[in-house]
């Protein structure tokens, strides 16, 4: 039987405590010391989730959660997927899963615990809340790492969730950082094209299929909490906010409501904040959220997801299983026999700098040709710097493995091309500044070919390892997992 779904993110940290992968930290400081240990914690060689209490200049109880993905386990924990398999084995136990997924509208309820504090007038004080300064560059105090916020347009045909970071300014006065292309900043301009102020709800904390809907990205059109309860295999419960008219989880933890005016009338300088990509950018001016009204718990826990270079699992849920389950998507009725795919290296939520992909060779041009399928589909995103293609006896997701088949199967000379002028993003630091200022935004990306040569791949070496079922066999007999 599947687990039972976390319906909150209380129910989700308590999974996490149960599974040995968390880690209670009393007495740290919000200035830089819970981004040190988060930072030093997801980069470890035991990565695990990190739940702060007893935050200096804050009241037992006002708490911080991190990490809460930072791993493998950690991501399929989340998503009610198995622990302890391989990359590959979760693509393909998400692609399953998602393939039937039925859509489920949220449930509107009158009171939850969300509201077990209403915060108007003068108790609004967003500095109430631990926010971290995470790191000494950052451009201040971001509350909004880890959340979800919801928009919608003028005519309310349907509400966006998207994480998008917010940054403190006053007591009641935040930023928020959406790019022009998202399906929010579309939703705030249409209210500041009718000349009104665009509301907004900003969720910090919250059940994890929420979360994971908040960043898959999904057509216009689509709410991401139909998603989300297809996710959860029950309808998101939310109390529908009179005001704004968006919705909010009833059992979140913290709620910002505000409006949002048009830049021209109000706007922040923003930034810098360490992005994904690894290197800190300055983010200029953003739309500013005036604050009317903050709904919270009881001892209210703020989920905190700050971007760090390196994987995307340390801010994401889903991350490289999502891209990779998509890229498999994209290509599978064009080219046959793949066997497995996967975002071997990604930064940021969606897209993946590295992808391999195994294939069972069964002609001519078969690698490269999977090849160019990937690095053309739009799952590939905007930041691709190779696509490797492996054989059948390779694991995609197992960087050793792929580097095996690319330091013996591979020729540089004959075996990798380089294809310029693919589309790229604003956020990658190697378009250099000249370029960029001229609205630049192509890189080139490798297709390499890792597979043994098809004209005599029957005679290449046999590999020197055991055969796999009997590895399997020796770990059931000898009970090799338990240690």
């Amino acid at each position: 039987m599947p687990p039972e779904p976390f319906t909150s993110l209380r129910d989700h940290i308590d999974a996490i405590e149960s599974a040995g992968l968390l880690q209670h930290i009393n007495n740290a400081h919000w200035d830089l010391e819970i981004g040190a240990i988060t930072e030093q914690v997801a980069f470890s060689g035991k990565p695990r989730a990190l739940l702060f209490d007893s935050i200096v200049d804050y009241n037992p109880g006002f708490r911080v959660a991190t990490n809460l993905h930072v791993s493998r386990d950690l991501q399929a924990l989340a998503l009610g997927m198995p622990l302890g398999v391989s990359g590959v084995d979760l693509v393909k136990d998400w692609r399953s899963r998602t393939s039937k997924l039925e859509r489920l509208p949220p449930l509107e309820v009158n009171d939850g615990p969300i509201r077990e504090n209403v915060l108007t007038g003068d108790d609004i004080d967003l500095f109430s809340f631990p926010a971290p300064q995470w790191r000494a560059p950052d451009g201040g105090r971001y509350i909004g790492t880890g959340d979800v916020t919801f928009t919608t347009d003028t005519e309310g045909g349907w509400v966006n969730a998207a994480p998008y970071r917010a940054q403190l300014f006053g007591p009641k006065r935040m930023t928020i950082e959406i790019a022009e292309t998202h399906h929010g900043k579309q939703h705030l301009k249409s209210f500041w094209e009718a000349g009104e102020h665009a509301p907004i709800v900003m969720v910090a904390g919250q059940d994890p299929y929420t979360y994971a809907g908040a960043c898959t990205p999904l057509p216009a059109g689509y709410p991401e909490l139909e998603y989300a309860g297809g996710l959860m295999g029950k309808p998101i419960e939310v109390i529908t906010h009179k005001e704004t008219g968006l919705p909010i989880p009833a059992t979140a933890e913290i709620a910002v409501i505000g409006f949002v005016p048009p830049l021209d009338e109000d706007s922040e300088d923003e930034g810098p904040f360490g992005e994904c990509t690894g290197y800190f950018t300055h983010g200029g001016l953003h739309p500013v959220v005036n604050v009317t009204e903050i709904w919270h718990r009881n001892n209210p826990i703020l989920q905190g997801n700050p971007t760090m270079h390196g994987s995307a699992m340390r801010h994401a849920l889903g991350a490289e299983i999502l891209t990779s389950s998509r890229m498999w998507d994209a290509i599978e009725n064009e080219i046959p026999n793949i066997q497995g795919v996967y975002a071997i290296y990604q930064q940021c939520q969606q897209g993946a700098h590295i992808t391999a992909v195994s294939i069972k060779q069964t002609y001519d041009g078969h690698a490269k040709q999977t090849a160019t399928s990937i690095a053309g589909s739009l799952a590939n995103g905007t930041l691709s710097r190779a696509v490797i293609v492996v054989d059948e006896d390779i694991d995609p997701s197992d960087w050793e493995d792929v580097l095996f088949a690319f330091s013996t199967r591979c020729d540089p000379y004959e075996d990798i091309d380089i294809v310029r002028g693919m589309p790229n993003s604003h956020l990658d630091p190697r378009i250099p500044p000249d370029l960029k200022k001229q609205g630049v935004r192509t890189t080139s990306t490798m297709l390499i070919n890792a597979c043994k040569p098809y004209h005599w791949k029957d005679q290449f070496p046999q590999t020197n390892s055991v055969d796999n079922s009997l590895k399997q066999e020796m770990v059931d007999k000898f009970n090799l997992n338990d240690w």
